[in-house]
């Protein structure tokens, strides 16, 4: 728009401040000239004037204003809720209203945004980053279009135009949800791990039961009632260490609106109150004291240790009841506090009558049951009261043939060692592998049962370190009394705080050390689930998936990959809870777990459209707020003094925002026209003062 009027500027050809020094110098020179009474005062000063005139260059600048368009930013909700109930068409159908609206209004700039998000809707982090790239004085207005479950709304935002939001869905909406309310982050092994739920159901009185299954570890349900819209108590038990996982599936609605919040994710993390070991130590030797050490290190640990340091046929005088520094509690340790332990370490342990041998067939028992056992065996293994003769050497992984080796080598990680997670994390490399520290004896063993496992090798590739499942408990062996030569530094060392930590965990059932694990991961299409199992032993031969909606069971098989672990695609889409059994070729079978902990997300925790969250924020940008189910409403132009909003209409703010287009330039005082004039003054003056 063409302004019709020209503005007056100057363009300095020197700087200001000089031009200001040359100024008082003139006036100085004009002064001096007037008091003196000099002839030619005039000219002088008008030609002084004249030049100061023609350094500030006054020029003349015609301009057009051009009248900017106002920009209205419209932000469509396009996340995983938007999805469900028809709000899809109806964003749609709000988009092309708004669309046809303003096609001829050429003052009004519609910017459409779409905002995705699968597990939450963050709207106005997007709003701060558009309102960062375009002027604020020419917003005409924001709206949205969307469920009303938006999950980064600020406590409050000024925008300086109004605010307008369309709510999709339907007031009749009916969506049952499951909410934790209070969870449990840690619970006892051996106890009840708590949590607080609410089944909420707004179409349901307080109280009214609502019916829910809940899904286990070990494969087992429960059926409870849930009173609609109350808390409650729900316990899950906590049965090992490590995560723990249940699952809460609540009984569908008719006419739900969204049903993937009609379950519930339970996890928490067992942690054991205190590990409790049982260290027997036969006669004093070098590495007496690295178990003990070891053990003593760490704080979650409760150690007791009973060392025999004279065996009973000694010959001497010393009294009965000084022959150890504290009665040996027998019965207190093997009847009545068995089972409080979680390991029990035989090193280099003879019997020499201080053990009953039936006691020992209580510790059989304890392993069998769930108990742990580790035997470290020396030259007294094999002797006539070593633990080879008695009840224990079945539980052994390897049994001993009679012969001990006594010459240098250097322990080594075997094939299924690398893949052992006892031992996969010293091996090192298969070209590079570490330099150890050499041992110097070993007692021959042989392994006879297939689920044994033998990670580490000595002299001759005997087994040296076998590892075995007994039942419900673990065994380990250990075929030299020697390690105390890595704790010493001899010939370099070797990892043993590392190895033993390691060992004593996998026995005391630390999940993270758990060989022939099964591990999951759903596919990026969220079509299939992804099945690794590192396999020692036989080789796998199928997974078996129940699907936690139908029951249905879905078999795949597994292929081998380069790192030697086995893989299997099992398609299946449904989330949740989902129990996976795995079988190989010798026909031993393997349970695993996959939980889908995006279940529950902030964008599905809750799918019922609502403008409460929103209307706050509205009415203090003067907006306007309502469902599209009620019909749009008039969409205006208005100006900026006047009310943005009525009960039917939404008006956008008619901004004051131009563009200035710069004409042509005119100077007043062009350089050839000033030194003309200055030479015609000088002329005049010379011609005037020479009569």
């Amino acid at each position: 728009m063409k302004q019709g009027w020209q503005n007056l500027q100057i363009s300095p050809l020197l700087d200001v401040t000089i031009l200001e020094g040359m100024a008082i110098v003139c006036l100085m020179a004009i002064v001096l000239f007037s008091i003196f009474r000099l002839r030619g005062t005039i000219w002088r000063a008008g030609v002084m004037v004249l030049v100061l005139l023609a350094l500030l260059a006054p020029q003349f600048t015609d301009q057009e204003s051009e009248k900017l368009s106002d920009i209205v930013l419209v932000l469509v909700d396009r996340s995983a809720s938007q999805r469900i109930a028809g709000r899809t068409d109806q964003t749609d159908a709000a988009i092309a209203e708004i669309k046809d609206r303003f096609s001829n209004d050429q003052s009004v700039e519609l910017r459409f945004e779409e905002v995705s998000g699968e597990s939450d809707t963050r709207m106005f982090a997007v709003l701060d980053r558009l309102l960062g790239g375009i002027p604020r004085e020419r917003l005409g207005g924001v709206m949205m279009i969307t469920d009303g479950q938006v999950h980064d709304i600020p406590n409050r935002i000024d925008l300086g135009a109004p605010l307008h939001v369309l709510i999709t869905g339907a007031r009749d909406e009916r969506d049952r949800r499951l909410v934790v309310r209070q969870s449990a982050d840690y619970g006892i092994v051996g106890k009840d791990a708590e949590f607080m739920i609410e089944a909420i159901d707004q179409n349901l009185a307080p109280g009214t039961p609502i019916n829910v299954r809940m899904l286990l570890e070990d494969g087992s349900e429960e059926e409870i009632f849930m009173p609609a819209n109350e808390q409650q108590r729900i316990r899950i038990p906590v049965s090992h260490a490590g995560s723990v996982l249940a699952e809460l599936r609540m009984e569908d609605a008719e006419n739900e609106t969204d049903r993937t919040n009609n379950r519930l994710i339970l996890e928490t993390t067992g942690v054991r109150d205190r590990l409790r070991v049982l260290l027997l130590s036969g006669e004093p030797h070098p590495g007496e004291r690295a178990w003990r050490n070891l053990l003593r290190a760490d704080p979650g640990v409760d150690l007791v240790h009973f060392t025999i340091l004279r065996p009973p046929e000694k010959g001497d005088d010393t009294p009965i009841n000084e022959l150890a520094l504290i009665p040996f509690p027998i019965r207190d340790l093997f009847e009545v506090r068995l089972r409080q332990f979680d390991l029990i370490i035989f090193d280099r342990y003879q019997m020499r009558g201080v053990l009953p041998p039936h006691y020992l067939e209580k510790v059989v028992d304890y392993v069998r049951w769930g108990g742990a056992a580790l035997v470290v065996a020396g030259p007294e293994y094999i002797g006539p009261e070593g633990l080879s003769s008695t009840v224990l050497n079945e539980l052994m992984p390897a049994v001993a043939t009679g012969r001990i080796v006594e010459k240098p080598f250097v322990p080594k990680v075997n094939s299924a060692g690398r893949l052992h997670p006892v031992t996969a994390a010293i091996a090192g490399s298969v070209t590079s592998p570490p330099k150890w520290g050499r041992w110097y004896r070993q007692i021959e063993t042989q392994v006879s049962d297939p689920d044994a496992m033998t990670l580490l090798s000595g002299a001759d590739d005997l087994p040296l370190l076998t590892l075995q499942r007994v039942e419900e408990g673990r065994v380990a062996m250990l075929s030299s009394d020697q390690m105390w030569l890595w704790q010493r530094g001899h010939n370099g060392g070797g990892p043993i705080a590392e190895l033993l930590r390691r060992l004593s965990h996998w026995l005391m059932k630390e999940p993270a050390l758990d060989e022939n694990t099964v591990t999951t991961t759903r596919s990026p299409d969220g079509q299939s689930l992804f099945l690794n199992w590192r396999k020692i032993g036989a080789p796998p031969e199928t997974a078996s998936v129940n699907n936690p909606v139908t029951g249905a069971q879905i078999n795949a098989p597994f292929e081998q990959l380069p790192d030697q672990s086995w893989q299997a695609v099992v398609p299946i889409a449904e989330q949740g809870l989902i129990r996976i059994s795995v079988r190989d070729q010798d026909d031993r079978q393997q349970t695993a777990l996959h939980v889908d902990r995006d279940v529950l997300t902030p964008e599905t925790q809750n799918t019922n459209s609502t403008p409460e969250l929103l209307a706050k924020l509205v009415a203090e940008n003067s907006g306007y707020i309502a469902r599209i189910e009620d019909g749009l409403p008039d969409f205006r132009h208005v100006p900026d003094d006047r009310v943005w909003h009525g009960s039917n209409w939404a008006g956008f703010i008619q901004t004051d925002s131009y563009k200035t287009i710069i004409g042509g330039i005119t100077n007043l005082l062009p350089l050839p026209f000033v030194a003309i004039l200055i030479g015609a003054i000088c002329l005049l003056g010379w011609r005037i003062e020479s009569k």
